[in-house]
Parts: C-alpha cells; sequence; structure tokens
C-alpha cells in the first residue's frame, strides 16, 4: 500500500512539473518554458518575439505533417552536396568543417534536413498561390526571356567513372587529379544527341554551362562525374511544354509575402491557449 502511493505521488509530481512547464499550446501541441527561453537567448530575442517564432514553428510542423511533405536521404545527400560547393568545399571537407565546431554530423544532417522540409512547403504554398497568375503574364515571360528555353541538339560530354565518391569529388575541385591506383578512375568522351536519351538526363545536360561539372551520379555500384566540354545546335522549347516551369517561378517569386499571408491567416483561426508566459 506504502509503495502504491509513493508511485501515485511520483506520478503526480512528474505531470504537475510537466504541466508546470508548459506556457503555450498551439492545437494542442506545447510549447514549453524552457523552449521560449532558449530560443530567445540563442537568438538574442525577446520572449515575445521568440514565442512568435514557436508560434509559427508548431503551424509549420502541422502543415508538413498535413500537406504530406516528405525529404528523401537521397534529396538530403543530394543538397548537402551542393551546399558544399558553394562553399567550395567536397562533402568530406564540409564535415570535417562541421566536426570541428563541436557539431555531431548526424544531427547536422537532421536540422538540415528540416530546412528542406520547411523549403518544400514553403514551394507548395507558393504553387497553391500560382493560380492567381494570368496566362497573358505566362506567355509575357516566355517571350521576354527566351534563352532560358533554349536547348541544345547535341553536347561533347568528358565522362569520369569510379568506385569512389570521394575521387570525383577531387576531380571536380581539380580536373588534373590522378589517383594513385589509376584502376580506381575511368574516363572518355562521348557525343550524347540529346534527343535520344532520358529526358531528365538530357535535362540535366542542358541546365550546365560548357566547361562546367555535373554533380556526382551513382550508378550501380559506382560513381559517374560528367564534364560539358561542348553543346551544339540550339532550339527553344515551345510555351505549352514551359508553361508549368514558368507557372512555378513566378510562383516562387512571390513566394515570401504568400507565405507570410498564409501562416498569417493560419494562426488567426489556430486555438492558441496562453497557460503562462516567462517572468
Amino acid at each position: 500500500m506504502k509503495k502504491l502511493l509513493v508511485v501515485t505521488l511520483l506520478g503526480s509530481f512528474l505531470l504537475a512539473k510537466m504541466i508546470d512547464g508548459i506556457a503555450i499550446l498551439v492545437n494542442n501541441e506545447p510549447i514549453t518554458l524552457y523552449e521560449i527561453e532558449s530560443t530567445a537567448q540563442k537568438l538574442g530575442l525577446t520572449p515575445r518575439q521568440a514565442i512568435d517564432i514557436l508560434i509559427r514553428k508548431k503551424l509549420e510542423d502541422a502543415q508538413i505533417k498535413e500537406l504530406g511533405i516528405e525529404v528523401s536521404d537521397f534529396e538530403v545527400e543530394d543538397a548537402l552536396d551542393n551546399f558544399a560547393r558553394k562553399q567550395g568545399m567536397d562533402i568530406f571537407s564540409l564535415r570535417q568543417a562541421i566536426e570541428s565546431k563541436g557539431i555531431n554530423w548526424e544531427e547536422y544532417k537532421k536540422r538540415f534536413k528540416e530546412q528542406l522540409l520547411r523549403k518544400k512547403l514553403y514551394q507548395k504554398i507558393s504553387q497553391m498561390h500560382a493560380k492567381n497568375i494570368s496566362e497573358s503574364k505566362l506567355k509575357e515571360y516566355y517571350n521576354t526571356h527566351k534563352e532560358e528555353f533554349s536547348v541544345a541538339k547535341k553536347a561533347l560530354v568528358r565522362k569520369y567513372i569510379s568506385p569512389s565518391k570521394e575521387i570525383l569529388e577531387r576531380i571536380r575541385q581539380n580536373p588534373l587529379y590522378e589517383p594513385q591506383n589509376p584502376i580506381l578512375l575511368s574516363k572518355g568522351e562521348e557525343l550524347i544527341e540529346l534527343d535520344k536519351v532520358n529526358p531528365q538526363f538530357a535535362a540535366m545536360i542542358n541546365s550546365l554551362n560548357e566547361g562546367e561539372f555535373s554533380q556526382i551520379l551513382p550508378v550501380g555500384d559506382k560513381f559517374l562525374l560528367l564534364y560539358v566540354k561542348q553543346k551544339e545546335g540550339k532550339e527553344y522549347i515551345p510555351f505549352e511544354e514551359a508553361r508549368n516551369f514558368i507557372l512555378n517561378k513566378l510562383a516562387n517569386q512571390k513566394g515570401t509575402k504568400s507565405v507570410k499571408e498564409y501562416f498569417d491567416r493560419l494562426k488567426a483561426s489556430a486555438n492558441i491557449k496562453i497557460l503562462r508566459l516567462p517572468q
């Protein structure tokens, strides 16, 4: 009996502490006093500003779930690879730089994935607002940005194939790099007729300028790196085929305003209960 009483009292105490720590409920999702105080301290904000950020985060998390937005591990790796290149590094150097600051690499990737989820959410919201863009606006953009929709008929590319992604990363940084073991790298040139290959592959080649490397692509148990030496011929994608691309681009340009308005409406209609605020 005494043991049961102790367990009951302990459970009541822990429940009271948990409730005591909750400051705000956003559609029944809790924001704690600790979250408010730590966010304010970390970002140099007032508690009121921290609360606004945390409420927005709760609303975004709910929308990500409701709209079924997902980010695959491949997308995370690809985005990290692009980010590293923009910093003038390869993925291995980026990891070393992150870990040298005492940050766990897997935790960093987790936060990076959360950023990608939010980016996809904002794009989705922008696309939902795209219906307000008129057909005449789309055609005007097409006619004044014609070069964006030009594609080559052929491309002369240099192919690098290796079982080691690191070797290809080094080649992308220094095209003259040669591995100590030549068996680990095969290379050659090919003139590709872009209308006779996979459309996605052709689009990837067309997105590259002459003298530019592609991303490193997995091919079976090896990796492929392409270097575009020269493009031949030019033709224009018809407006009908370019229409959705233009629509998405214009919608994204209006993105910041439309996303803010979207979440302002969600916040106004949300069930937000303030239980207590930081002292």
